[in-house]
């Protein structure tokens, strides 16, 4: 699922807003004036009357949603409602498990998050070997080895995994972010190895998205990507406001959280497989500025260094990368 989505988004601005009083339980899906609801389990709630989007907060949770769609973000998860949020006659109308899937989820400061999906992209593949070691080491094998390792170890967690590729087959960039749109994944992690003109280079490195310009925006790919999206929500069939409003609040959450999630694996890794951290850094490959979601892609280390690629031969090492990356994506998911 899309699960970080209308984060950050408008502050000020023609808000109104309601504090709800002393808390009166109700059955679930009884009902779906968010005023009501609001007020029976002291929630407060604003809307913003240009952008339609509506906040709601308790318990030191935040909760933020469209009229017009049945996506909720609750704490940067997103969930899916059986219907859009809608207004009548000035009044927010909200679907009948809005009470159990929000309301009571913000009210109890101690619900677990679940149920994250990540996609985990093995770089190159096929017809496609990467970067070469002198000594023949290809790097589609090396991280699609690491890939399947990553994808284990965040399956035991309980996370939900896709893979862009599960053997050495070539994927083109256009298709994996199609599969990253498609899944309505969460998070979006792409694994490379590195090359470098100096052999004694050695290290991780970790990208996040730079900000793009504004033809960028408008690649082919990216809008595609976004149709797609828009067609997987309950919206207003058509209605471009609305899915330029969604493609924005997209785009604005994927760079903040993108740079924050690149912060978490890049630490995470290094540590956890004792190597070197180049450090974080922004660029705008396709695979990062073409998917939706909040996406990073690592360097594991270069394999132009003779010793860091004696490491990522062994499979014990690749198994400390990808549980150095397994363990910063369960950080990042449980802020």
């Amino acid at each position: 699922m899309y699960k970080k989505l209308f984060i950050y988004f408008l502050a000020g601005s023609l808000l109104i807003g309601l504090a709800g009083c002393e808390t009166v339980p109700t059955a679930p899906g009884a009902v779906t004036d968010l005023k009501v609801l609001c007020e029976q389990y002291n929630v407060q709630w604003y809307v913003d009357n240009v952008s339609q989007v509506v906040s709601l907060r308790a318990a030191g949770r935040e909760a933020k949603a469209l009229v017009g769609s049945n996506v909720v973000v609750l704490d940067g998860e997103k969930i899916y409602l059986t219907d859009s949020l809608r207004r009548e006659r000035g009044t927010v109308i909200v679907p009948p498990d809005f009470n159990a899937k929000i309301i009571q989820r913000l009210v109890n400061a101690a619900v677990a998050r679940t149920g994250y999906h990540i996609v985990v992209d093995a770089g190159h593949g096929g017809k496609d070997p990467g970067c070469k070691s002198r000594n023949g080491t290809e790097e589609k094998d090396i991280v699609l080895d690491i890939s399947r390792r990553l994808k284990q170890n965040l399956q035991s967690r309980g996370f939900k995994v896709t893979m862009t590729r599960d053997s050495d087959v070539f994927i083109s960039l256009e298709q994996r972010t199609e599969i990253a749109t498609r899944s309505k994944a969460d998070l979006f992690v792409s694994v490379h190895a590195n090359s470098s003109p100096s052999r004694s280079v050695d290290g991780i490195e970790v990208y996040a998205l730079r900000d793009l310009e504004g033809s960028e925006k408008r690649d082919p790919q990216r809008m595609k990507n976004q149709r797609l999206m828009c067609r997987s929500l309950t919206m207003q069939s058509g209605n471009m406001n609305l899915e330029a409003i969604v493609a924005e609040l997209l785009y604005n959450y994927k760079i903040s959280e993108s740079q924050l999630l690149a912060s978490y694996v890049n630490k995470g890794t290094s540590l956890g497989a004792q190597v070197a951290s180049r450090g974080v850094k922004r660029a705008g490959f396709h695979v990062l500025r073409n998917t939706l979601i909040p996406a990073v892609l690592v360097e594991v280390g270069f394999l132009t260094n003779s010793q860091e690629e004696m490491k990522l031969r062994q499979p014990d090492y690749r198994q400390k990368i990808a549980d150095g990356i397994a363990a910063s994506l369960v950080s990042f998911s449980a802020r």
